[in-house]
């Protein structure tokens, strides 16, 4: 008995190595994808280009605030359960109200009704992620970063 608690703690060993150095996603059934990652929590980026900073607070009931420099919008959103074949997770948001203000983009429009779809990709620490106009990973902005969940 004790040479076979002996293998089996020599086995664990082995598949703990494994998995550190392959990655989670080894350590899955064949066939088995890992779990969806979570948006919910607050996310913010900062725009090199005029060093305007952006936050999105994602919330378990499927709504979102975002700020951008003045302007402020109450948004839905939904994200899929799975990701494209891309690694992307198809993003739905809706914008509910916009309060105004002038965004980091320079604009000021009122939002208020826009739909939008983006791809989220998220980092393997699931704690940055870039938002992209497209399943393909064009028109992106990013990286945002996980501040608090």
């Amino acid at each position: 008995m004790r040479i076979a608690a002996a293998q089996g703690v020599r086995l664990m060993r082995a598949l703990a190595a494994a998995c550190a150095v392959l990655g989670l996603a080894a350590a899955l059934p064949a066939g088995a994808q890992p779990a969806q990652p979570s948006i919910v929590g607050t996310w913010e980026w900062t725009r090199k280009s005029n060093g305007c900073s952006e936050q999105y607070v994602f919330r378990d009931d499927g709504t979102v605030a975002i700020t951008s420099r003045d302007e402020r919008l109450d948004s839905r959103f939904r994200m899929a359960w799975s990701p494209e074949p891309t690694g992307r997770y198809r993003l739905e948001m809706n914008v509910v109200k916009d309060h105004g203000g002038r965004d980091c983009g320079d604009a000021d429009q009122d939002d208020t009704g826009r739909a939008q779809t983006l791809y989220a990709l998220f980092s393997q620490s699931r704690e940055t992620m870039i938002l992209c106009g497209s399943v393909e990973g064009r028109d992106c902005l990013g990286p945002l970063r996980r501040v608090a969940k």
